[in-house]
């Protein structure tokens, strides 16, 4: 489903005072923090979509192919921890806290909504579940590969003198 965010950038210029590298970087600056507030807009975008597909409007409950791959959760209460079948659930708020991801952007705060399934009674975060997040993890993968990328781009000397990055 194709979903919009519509971004209003205010700017001021002094005429004649302004030249292109001040503007350039500039923006350079403001480029993490946009990306931070567009990834925020999308994800919260994508968990309204999610719970929407599991929850009933007004007691129309979207077609089993719109929930397929949302909202698996372990069965409450369940000693071997095996999967709950239902799809349906309720909304129930959000987290007291919300949950701070490290990205290759920086860092974002994101509230996590709570959803309880009506077939079992457990609680559990769908978005969590779609985004394929675990439990106490803390950063994207792709900061892991940035991280990568930047210790084999260094120089092997460097890295053998201690003088760059210990691994």
């Amino acid at each position: 489903m194709e979903q919009q965010i519509h971004i209003t950038l205010s700017f001021d210029l002094a005429t004649g005072k302004a030249n292109l590298n001040e503007i350039v970087y500039r923006l350079d600056e403001l480029k993490n923090s946009l990306m931070l507030r567009i990834l925020k807009e999308v994800l919260t975008s994508y968990d309204d979509l999610i719970s929407g597909r599991l929850s009933h409007h007004g007691g129309v409950l979207p077609p089993s192919k719109a929930r397929r791959g949302l909202g698996r959760h372990i069965r409450k209460d369940d000693p071997k921890g095996r999967f709950c079948h239902g799809r349906r659930i309720r909304k129930r708020g959000y987290r007291n806290r919300p949950r701070i991801i490290s990205t290759v952007f920086g860092k974002i705060e994101l509230p996590i909504r709570v959803a309880e399934c009506c077939t079992c009674g457990a609680r559990y975060s769908p978005l969590l579940d779609a985004l394929k997040l675990m439990p106490y993890s803390r950063k994207e993968s792709n900061l892991e590969h940035e991280v990568i990328e930047a210790v084999i781009d260094t120089n092997y000397r460097r890295l053998i003198e201690g003088r760059s990055i210990d691994i």
